[in-house]
């Protein structure tokens, strides 16, 4: 049995929970003659069981003068404390105890004994779950800082080695239980498919190494799509409707636009809803939301004043931002008195375009100033008027179909003043 993509070069930290698989692992490096130690997770689930597994795995250490380290923690009441379900938090806890180690000692890498079972199972865990293409090409075989070198290996060579070489272990009496939905698929659903196709897992592992490869091509074309379709401005992004709907298969590649952001499938369906609806609409997650603003969908992350975006529809009076309010009155009138208060926003009703966006101040935003019929940069007007470094970060501006109206608080832009013909007013106040 090989060890892949293993160096003996190199000194590794192996995950050890004293299961059979690990165990084999152990075997195959000391063996080899690799360097390496030992780290075990005691998650106390398991009551004596857990304490026997942690011994078992400390004296075969010992028997063999092998580094062993081991943490011990309450993973049940940490699941509790973080609102985890018992999976996600012993998988946090173990992967955040060998990177530590990792960081404070002198190994190179860690090395699990994921298998090619574990593989098939994680493979038909995501198909089942619902996954796009990267669930579908299993565990990797490395990744940074990490490696597994019996993935290609499967369970049944794994158990002819143990027995050959008289490997001792621990058996997890979790693993005969059907509590878990992925012991289920192992412990009854993988037996049944092997039943009715006797090479199951071997196409399903060779279906898996075809996909990674594929994955690969599909990766490169993705890069394509990203480097056409998403423009970054300061911290949003944006993406050009016009462009998009002249892409094919436009779902897919939609979703692989947005999936950074932590959009599934269900969103770039909306979004495809939302190409020709009327601007304001978005759609939104615990950290970032989409907005539809005439031929954009702009992706902004929430809670940051900095990225923060408000469309301004003809019907709003007031607008709340972090930094102040802003009320809003449309007038139809042949005598309306121009106020020289920059505070005020005065502007020619009929050359706005609906729904304005109210939004902070990027560089490369340029404007043109009340009086002036050359356009000059918003950062040149702010050291022009002496705004200190602090208040330059909270400056908003007004734009109106991507066109500046409203250096919020500072200054007007000439193209929107009122003239002696304007009959529609825009007055918008601002209260901080």
């Amino acid at each position: 049995m090989l060890l892949q993509h293993i160096h003996k070069e190199q000194k590794y930290l192996l995950a050890v929970s004293g299961g059979i698989d690990s165990m084999v692992m152990c075997d195959l490096f000391l063996k080899n003659k690799i360097p390496f130690a030992v780290a075990h997770f005691n998650f106390q689930l398991r009551q004596q069981e857990s304490m026997d597994d942690e011994r078992f795995v400390q004296m075969w250490c010992e028997q063999h003068h092998i580094p062993f380290y081991v943490k011990t923690i309450d993973t049940k009441s940490y699941a509790s404390e973080n609102k985890l379900s018992i999976q996600v938090a012993a998988r946090t806890l173990r992967y955040d105890f060998f990177h530590t180690l990792l960081q404070q000692e002198p190994y190179d890498a860690i090395a699990t004994a994921h298998h090619q079972d574990d593989n098939i199972e994680t493979v038909l865990f995501h198909f089942f779950r619902g996954t796009g293409l990267r669930g579908l090409t299993g565990i990797p075989l490395e990744s940074p800082s990490l490696v597994r070198p019996l993935l290609h290996t499967t369970k049944k060579e794994i158990l002819q080695y143990a027995s050959k070489h008289h490997i001792t272990y621990r058996e997890d009496s979790s693993n005969v239980k059907v509590d878990y939905t992925r012991n289920k698929l192992r412990n009854d659903m993988i037996p049944q498919l092997e039943a009715i196709f006797p090479a199951f897992k071997q196409n399903i592992a060779h279906n898996i190494q075809y996909l990674n490869e594929a994955y690969t091509v599909y990766e490169r074309q993705i890069a394509q799509y990203k480097k056409k379709l998403i423009e970054q401005r300061g911290p949003d992004y944006y993406i050009p409707i016009r462009k998009l709907k002249h892409i094919t298969p436009l779902k897919t590649v939609l979703y692989e636009l947005i999936k950074d952001f932590h959009f599934g499938f269900e969103q770039a369906e909306q979004l495809i809803t939302m190409m020709n609806s009327q601007s304001g609409k978005q759609i939104e997650n615990t950290q970032f939301s989409i907005l539809k603003n005439r031929e954009f969908f702009i992706i902004t992350a929430k809670k940051t004043s900095e990225s923060a975006m408000i469309l301004i529809d003809k019907s709003m009076d007031t607008v709340t931002t972090s930094d102040f309010t802003l009320h809003c009155k449309q007038l139809i009138t042949d005598d309306y008195q121009v106020q020289n208060d920059t505070t005020i926003a005065q502007l020619n009703a009929s050359m706005l375009e609906f729904p304005l966006l109210l939004r902070k101040w990027r560089p490369g935003d340029y404007m043109y100033p009340l009086g002036m019929k050359k356009k000059k940069k918003i950062a040149r007007i702010l050291i022009d008027l002496k705004i200190p470094m602090h208040e330059k970060d909270q400056t908003w501006v007004l734009e109106s179909n991507k066109k500046i109206v409203w250096l919020v608080g500072l200054k007007t832009d000439d193209r929107y003043k009122i003239t002696p013909q304007t009959k529609a007013f825009m007055i918008i106040n601002i209260k901080k």
